[in-house]
């Protein structure tokens, strides 16, 4: 099961990821994502410190992700990353695609 809290500070948005994004997670992180990016939020921050699990079809909601934001000039960071989580970014490259930082307050 994933829990997204998400606050604001000034135009940026940050987003907790917590839990799990499996298939089914991965739908509801899309369409807040969505809704996030189409209220104006263009750059996010995604704090994954207490997620402990992602799918491929998680992966593929963050590579969506970037390329929205990307495309309306914005920025997308991840911060936290650890475990299994900091395994499968590294395993499928994707630890190379994004900005990645220890901790949030470096994000920020």
């Amino acid at each position: 099961m994933l829990e997204i809290s998400s606050n604001t500070q000034g135009d940026l948005l940050i987003a907790t990821l917590s839990g799990r994004i499996d298939a089914v997670a991965s739908k509801t992180l899309e369409e807040r994502a969505s809704a996030w990016i189409a209220a104006g939020h263009h750059h996010l921050i995604l704090d994954c410190t207490p997620l402990i699990y992602i799918s491929s079809a998680g992966l593929r909601v963050f590579l969506l992700m970037a390329k929205q934001i990307t495309a309306v000039g914005g920025s997308l960071k991840l911060c936290g990353i650890t475990g299994a989580v900091h395994e499968v970014f590294e395993i499928s490259g994707f630890s190379q695609l994004f900005t990645i930082l220890p901790t949030l307050d470096e994000a920020i």
